[in-house]
């Protein structure tokens, strides 16, 4: 009987290993993602220059410690992401800083596929802005500089945090970009 189990389990696993059928890996699949809808609330506070709307499903809040008070971010809990914003008090700089920051936007060039620059201009409020949509696997994907051109700067990055891949992140990252433009097109300075 022993031997016949031994014969048996051998015949079963020979049939087993002569199978026509060829496997293959699955491909890699992304979670899916449902958007919310959009709705806006203004952000104004009697300490800074600014005020701007940003969505519902987003908060403002101060990130960083030793960041001034109106240095806050744009956290997007639902999408692990932020846009990191930085208010600066200009003293007649406004040439230098815009190029630092649009040196900065650059240094992404290495991993990116692209770069797109676009102006906005709101000269009735004195608004005038700069922005970069930064294509591929880079760790911002979208920044701008918004000015009154004299005396205030307000400075701001799209980041994840996640590891970048520009394919999977696509959907949010232009979810996300519309709000940032939301946020620019609302923008107002306060006297």
């Amino acid at each position: 009987m022993r031997w016949f189990n031994i014969a048996f389990t051998f015949l079963v696993l020979i049939l087993l290993s002569c199978r026509n059928e060829s496997t293959y890996p699955k491909p890699k699949s992304y979670l899916r993602i449902d958007l919310p809808e959009k709705g806006y609330y203004k952000i104004e506070n009697n300490t800074c220059p600014f005020s701007f709307e940003i969505p519902n499903y987003a908060t403002w809040q101060q990130r960083f410690k030793n960041n001034n008070s109106c240095s806050k971010a744009v956290l997007f809990p639902q999408f692990s992401a932020e846009i990191l914003c930085d208010y600066i008090k200009l003293e007649n700089d406004i040439v230098a800083l815009s190029e630092v920051f649009r040196n900065k936007m650059y240094d992404h060039s290495f991993k990116s596929t692209g770069i797109i620059e676009r102006s906005w201009s709101d000269a009735e409020n004195k608004v005038y802005g700069i922005t970069y949509g930064i294509k591929g696997n880079t760790a911002c994907n979208f920044g701008f500089l918004i000015t009154d051109s004299t005396k205030h700067a307000f400075l701001g990055q799209l980041m994840f945090q996640t590891k970048p891949n520009f394919d999977s992140l696509s959907p949010m990252i232009n979810f996300i970009i519309h709000d940032a433009e939301r946020l620019i097109e609302s923008f107002r300075w306060i006297n």
